[in-house]
């Protein structure tokens, strides 16, 4: 491809993408991303404490490089000793995004909350209905550089003087803003009582006080707009060691609208408690203006977690990419404290 046309490709790319992705951050695994995907994810994990972090990179063959990082840890607080299927979720989480020539990064701090409740209770050990209404209060700050900017105004006589005047009154006023943010969600959870099947509903209600999100001085502010997340994941034991994993999202954000369909298989390698060891093998297809397949591997060792993705680009931008999106990686921890021996029960939810 000409440089000239590529280098021009590549910016009315980004213009474009920084419409739909500066706003949130965004992972393939999403089901590996919990406390992005919908606060009612929080404390849905098999354990007493989970750590999360992800890490995504995409598009350097542009090149104009988007790297995000995620890090959440929480912990469950149960209201009553002995039952551990009623209980409160607090944690923490950072977020670190930053996209294109202009370093534009966004950072935020969160304190996710959530509190789940058996919704039956059929037995003397443990419901298999569980709702979670999880809230996520948060703290947030945008940035650019203006090092790499450059306007018409700089060429003179053909030739580019950085020094020279760019005239554009007021435009870099301001490139540092902080806001506040608020999002809500909720989440039900059926769980086998006799084998490893699960099937999660739930729905995401993200920036619900829709904060100013932009540099512009004066009372014209844009504001970000609210995203909606609907979900749903299904893990199937069809064999003792295999299981069929299946999941769905939904989601829109002002004019963007994304679908998200997946499949995979997990096989058991290892059952033999305090050594599990399983490998599931899947992909999944994203509809959006940006579509891709996305092949996934994970790896699952007694509780950690590892998850491996690559997006296929192919969209029309496949030619500009060369069909290359980004690779992104997820890893999970979940700690089981000690119970009490004499009347040990285990938490439900796996």
């Amino acid at each position: 491809m000409n440089i000239s046309l590529r280098f021009l490709l590549a910016g009315t790319l980004a213009c474009f993408v920084q419409v739909l992705s500066a706003q949130d951050i965004h992972y393939s695994q999403y089901l590996n991303s919990p406390m992005n995907l919908g606060p009612g994810m929080t404390g849905i994990f098999g354990g007493d404490t989970r750590f999360t972090a992800n890490y995504r990179n995409q598009w350097t063959s542009i090149p104009v490089p988007y790297t995000t990082f995620s890090g959440v840890v929480e912990n469950k607080f149960y209201l009553e000793k002995l039952r551990y299927d009623r209980y409160l979720t607090g944690g923490l989480i950072i977020n670190y995004d930053q996209q294109g020539d202009l370093s534009l990064t966004s950072q935020q701090i969160a304190i996710p909350l959530s509190y789940t409740l058996p919704l039956k209770r059929k037995s003397s050990l443990f419901s298999n209905h569980f709702l979670t209404l999880g809230v996520v209060p948060m703290f947030g700050q945008r940035h650019f550089s203006t090092r790499n900017i450059s306007f018409d105004a700089q060429f003179i006589d053909r030739m580019y003087d950085p020094s020279a005047s760019f005239q554009e009154s007021q435009l870099l006023d301001n490139t540092n803003i902080k806001y506040f943010d608020f999002s809500s969600g909720l989440n039900y959870r059926w769980q086998s009582k006799t084998n490893r099947s699960k099937v999660d509903l739930g729905i995401g209600w993200h920036h619900m006080n829709r904060p100013s999100h932009d540099f512009f001085q004066g009372n014209n502010k844009v504001r970000l707009e609210q995203r909606r997340a609907f979900y749903t994941s299904l893990l199937l034991e069809v064999h003792s060691r295999l299981d069929a994993v299946g999941q769905a999202l939904y989601q829109e954000q002002g004019g963007y609208r994304e679908f998200a369909l997946g499949a995979a298989a997990r096989f058991y390698l290892n059952q033999q408690p305090y050594r599990e060891l399983a490998i599931q093998f899947g992909g999944n297809f994203r509809q959006t203006y940006r579509d891709a397949i996305v092949p996934h591997v994970e790896v699952h060792w007694r509780t950690w977690t590892l998850g491996y993705t690559y997006d296929i680009n192919i969209s029309k931008a496949r030619t500009l990419t060369e069909g290359r999106g980004g690779s992104e990686l997820a890893l999970i921890y979940r700690l089981y404290k000690v119970k009490p021996m004499s009347k040990f029960k285990s938490c439900p939810i796996i």
